[in-house]
């Protein structure tokens, strides 16, 4: 039998299959070589590595002395509530401050030993609550007592409040933000990005959430605050109206704090209708101080609305030491005067040093607080 011709459309169906794959196939190509930005990896928590344990009692005792006064200012103890006498025996003295536990200083102290291939020997409290002696020593070898005995001194902390800003559009480490066992505050730019799944993320954790809120900058447009921005030729209703919207895409907010805002802070008019509407909807303000020239905070005092000023930026340079030494710099302010208001950034470096130090400062006493708890 002869075959049935096909027909002309058949033909011009299989000819556009093969011209829509060759087009789509030359599109992909070009794609493929073009740049495209990687997303930037997790970045990874350093590891400090563990001394090596002794190998004999007499190791064990040299290696251990010196790493008693490292683990007590670790727990913020400093020299002069140490005294250490070197012997057959080695004798330490420990005053434990008030508002630090002996049980503390005791688990210190065991981990430090342990870390140095020895142990606790035996530990007894002598007077409930006020003196434990430990003896330590390296198999069933003593070398060390330790007598730790509470003082009525306090050590030297303070609350420290954090302030994470500029979360929105590009935040892909806010996970690990919230993630964080500090109290820390996040600040979400209210128009951009997954702004519901940050802050549910952030309640979740037990932080608080501030409304970032874009404000325009003495060098606009060099500087560009984004969408939704209050503009100084804004009147009192588009002001009002750029914070209500702002609540309802964030509206767990207990307050919120300028983005950019060096123009606006310092525009009397506009500040007091923006503090009068956060006044009536019981809300907080931070000021920023992204210039020294801001009336905010001290019209915002005088309108009776809590507010709060930032002490200092942590991360004015993204560098990870210079942010892990900036976190000591406010932590010694929360100690001078009872408490310190620290913000940073959405970053890489940032989120490396808060990791790092935080637990650190926990260990010394600090205590990580919110903005409502500073307030007087």
């Amino acid at each position: 039998m002869a075959k049935k011709p096909r027909s002309a459309a058949w033909h011009l169906c299989l000819t556009a299959v093969v011209l829509c794959c060759s087009v789509g196939y030359a599109l992909y190509a070009q794609w493929r070589a073009l740049p495209h930005e990687e997303p930037p990896p997790e970045p990874a928590v350093a590891e400090e590595l563990p001394p090596a344990p002794a190998s004999s009692a007499r190791q064990f005792a040299d290696a251990f002395y010196e790493e008693v006064d490292r683990a007590l200012d670790a727990r913020g103890l400093w020299p002069a509530l140490i005294r250490k006498q070197r012997g057959e025996i080695d004798r330490i003295y420990v005053q434990v401050p008030a508002d630090l536990p002996l049980a503390e200083v005791n688990l210190t102290l065991a981990l430090a030993a342990q870390a140095h291939g020895g142990r606790v020997l035996r530990a007894v409290e002598t007077q409930r609550d006020v003196q434990v002696e430990m003896t330590c020593g390296f198999d069933s070898l003593q070398t060390t007592s330790i007598f730790l005995k509470t003082t009525t001194q306090q050590r030297r902390t303070g609350q420290i409040a954090l302030v994470i800003d500029d979360f929105g559009e590009h935040s892909r480490l806010y996970k690990r933000f919230c993630d964080l066992q500090q109290h820390v505050t996040l600040a979400i730019l209210p128009n951009a990005g997954p702004v519901t799944a940050i802050a549910d993320r952030a309640r979740k954790n037990g932080h608080d959430l501030l409304i970032h809120l874009p404000m325009e900058p003495d060098d606009y447009p060099a500087q560009d605050p984004g969408n939704g921005a209050i503009m100084a030729h804004y009147s009192e209703s588009e002001v009002r109206s750029v914070l209500q919207r702002a609540l309802r895409r964030i509206p767990n907010a207990v307050g919120f704090n300028n983005h950019m805002g060096s123009k606006i802070t310092r525009d009397e008019r506009i500040m007091r209708t923006l503090l009068a509407e956060a006044k009536k909807r019981q809300l907080l303000f931070l000021d920023s101080r992204t210039t020294s020239h801001s009336v905010a905070y001290e019209l915002a005092q005088s309108l009776g609305v809590p507010s709060l000023q930032r002490d200092v930026f942590i991360d004015e340079v993204d560098d990870r030491a210079a942010i892990e030494a900036a976190l000591w710099n406010l932590a010694a302010q929360a100690s001078r005067t009872g408490h310190a208001v620290g913000i940073g950034h959405d970053r890489t470096n940032t989120l490396l040093a808060l990791e790092r130090v935080l637990p650190r400062l926990e260990q010394r006493g600090f205590r990580f607080a919110s903005l409502e708890q500073l307030i007087p």
